[in-house]
């Protein structure tokens, strides 16, 4: 495999894209560069890059240290297990040149940290079987998501959801109208500043329970995320935002990005002085309904979290592949 240079990597991750598309039965937002490239850069900025390449695919990782493993190779995000570090479209032949590029490496790592697996997929059992001939193979966390179909539009989602829950929507959708909310959805694509839009958001986030508590995504860590999200997504066209308004000011929000025909969503919040209206909930059937009037086909909630199957059904689940020298 070809050794990639980070700034390589950065400048043009068309190519790693196209990757990530063409590989089945894994998270293709969280794996491409719209997720993984902001997640290394805010929460593993430390770690070494170790990207390669070859007619295969990728493998995108990085290198770190940890006092009860030593020294591992980990996929770009790790701190969510998300992101699936090795993408192509020829799953057993890519899994064989990264045991030969690992092995080649061998001095530099003491265990492998591969996430983002389809416990049934054809690279899942292809790297089991390569390495457990050297080294020792166990599993790691599983993960799963929630995701809602789309299929059939507004009415088709709202058609799988319980007749309460519909009660519940169409109610705060009518209260919010009643008090004069309006929402916008906002175009973004090639002419326009990510700053701008982001400043936008985190007006309004610093004006939520959640900037009041300075538990949001407006310092520290989540904002270097979310500023190179931003970065990425506005220029690729990707990002999908619906504004809440009254009265000429921005009272609330919620967006995410696009990738492959699939929405993820990435953050919502609103104005606390606007609690009563239940925006979170009329913020999140807007931007339904404009995904669906797009013709995007799925919306991926993120890890599964008890209040999102409301929302959605089973989405994928993945898992974690650890490796250990021996």
């Amino acid at each position: 495999m070809e050794r990639i240079a980070w700034d390589q990597l950065w400048s043009d991750a068309t190519a790693f894209d196209a990757a990530v598309t063409a590989t089945a039965r894994i998270d293709r937002y969280c794996s491409s560069s719209l997720w993984a490239l902001p997640a290394h850069a805010a929460f593993h900025a430390e770690n070494a890059p170790f990207v390669f390449r070859s007619d295969a695919g990728w493998a995108a990782f990085s290198a770190g240290r940890a006092p009860t493993i030593g020294r591992y190779l980990a996929p770009l995000e790790s701190i969510w297990g998300l992101a699936c570090p090795l993408v192509g479209d020829a799953p057993e032949r890519l899994a064989y040149d990264f045991f030969r590029t690992t092995y080649a490496h061998r001095a530099d790592w003491d265990a492998l940290w591969i996430g983002g697996l389809h416990r049934d997929s054809a690279m899942f059992h292809a790297l089991a079987s390569l390495f457990q001939t050297t080294c020792s193979v166990r599993w790691g966390p599983e993960t799963r998501r929630f995701a809602a179909s789309l299929e059939g539009g507004w009415d088709g989602w709202m058609g799988r959801r319980s007749a309460h829950f519909r009660a519940n929507l169409r109610r705060a959708m009518r209260a919010a109208e009643r008090e004069g909310v309006h929402f916008e959805r906002v175009e973004s694509g090639h002419g326009d500043d990510p700053e701008a839009l982001y400043a936008r958001v985190v007006a309004i986030e610093e004006r939520s329970w959640k900037g009041i508590e300075e538990a949001g995504f407006s310092s520290g860590a989540m904002k270097v995320f979310y500023d190179h999200a931003f970065a990425r997504l506005v220029p690729a066209g990707a990002l999908r935002l619906v504004v809440a308004r009254r009265d000429g000011e921005d009272v609330g929000f919620v967006f995410g990005g696009v990738f492959d025909g699939v929405y993820r969503g990435l953050q919502m919040s609103f104005d606390e002085r606007y609690r009563h209206l239940s925006l979170g909930n009329v913020l999140q059937a807007r931007m339904i309904m404009a995904l669906a009037a797009e013709g995007i086909g799925t919306y991926d909630l993120g890890s599964e979290i008890e209040y999102k199957a409301r929302w959605a059904e089973a989405g994928i689940t993945t898992v974690t592949l650890v490796v250990l020298r021996r």
